[in-house]
């Protein structure tokens, strides 16, 4: 048997191998505007060629630097999905992130950019090893496991 960070890098393996196999899905759709239908037909992007993959920011991702979070969050929600506690939460400007807590956040933020990097569309995920969430209640349903909390800082709202 595998240790659980062996697992969890076979998983992250996987899921990016299934990734890669995947074929561009084609969309038929068709919106209501105003008066008519639209035809929005068109082929759904899974992965396009890198301009120039030197370039491309693994330690920042797909974001930037101008997109990497650094605020004081409002807390808005558990997240009840999956099995690592995670919530939603907004920064000043109202933009929404969710925060995942556990074993999984680091090596999912290494693997969306590295999957990012040779040319797939991710999500912009960023690694914080602190924060503070105004708001947040006492105890999270999900968080069993009170190391995943470590780094986290509230204020009762």
């Amino acid at each position: 048997m595998l240790p659980k960070f062996h697992r969890d890098i076979a998983a992250a393996l996987a899921a990016i191998l299934l990734v890669s196999l995947s074929a561009p899905a084609k969309s038929g759709k068709k919106e209501k505007n105003g008066g008519g239908e639209i035809d929005v037909s068109h082929n759904a992007v899974l992965w396009s060629a890198p301009d120039d993959i030197k370039s491309r920011n693994l330690y920042y991702g797909p974001g930037g630097e101008q997109d990497e979070p650094h605020t004081v969050y409002t807390f808005e929600v558990e997240d009840m999905k999956g099995t690592n506690p995670k919530f939603v939460v907004h920064d000043e400007n109202g933009v929404k992130w969710k925060v995942k807590m556990g074993y999984e956040a680091r090596p999912e933020t290494v693997a969306s950019r590295l999957v990012w990097a040779v040319g797939y569309n991710t999500n912009e995920d960023y690694f914080l090893p602190e924060m503070h969430v105004e708001g947040m209640p006492a105890h999270l349903a999900a968080a069993r496991n009170t190391s995943a909390l470590r780094g986290l800082s509230t204020t009762s709202g």
